[in-house]
């Protein structure tokens, strides 16, 4: 917002600072009623067409730094989309072989207990 406004700042000095310093240069020229009218037209054309230049060429940069900012936003979504992701299926498969720990020990535990039975059973 602030490079928008500098922008802006700019670009009303620059037409504001070529409108006075035309009239100014035309008004003290010595020149006839006709070739003064035809310079300070000449000058206010040149004038405006500089202005819609420089408006056109604010506006571009202005575009350029959204569309960099939204690719950037978008590439740092998309990172921690993909860093979420991993993160999730290493949990997932952590959790899972837990799990999978946890089923042998209990099977582990159970043939164990059976052991114990059959070697009191059998005395």
């Amino acid at each position: 917002m602030s490079n928008e406004k500098k922008a802006k700042d700019l670009l009303i000095g620059a037409v504001v600072g070529g409108l006075l310093g035309a009239a100014t240069a035309l008004l003290f020229a010595p020149k006839s009623g006709r070739e003064l009218r035809s310079d300070i037209a000449d000058n206010a054309k040149a004038v405006s067409d500089k202005t819609v230049q420089i408006a056109s060429t604010v506006s571009q940069k202005t575009q350029d730094v959204a569309k960099s900012v939204s690719t950037t936003t978008s590439d740092l979504v998309g990172k921690a989309k993909d860093t979420a992701a991993n993160v999730a299926s290493t949990v997932r498969s952590w959790k899972e072989s837990k799990q999978d720990d946890m089923e042998a020990l209990d099977e582990l535990e159970a043939s164990e207990a059976a052991e114990d039975l059959v070697i009191l059973g059998n005395r």
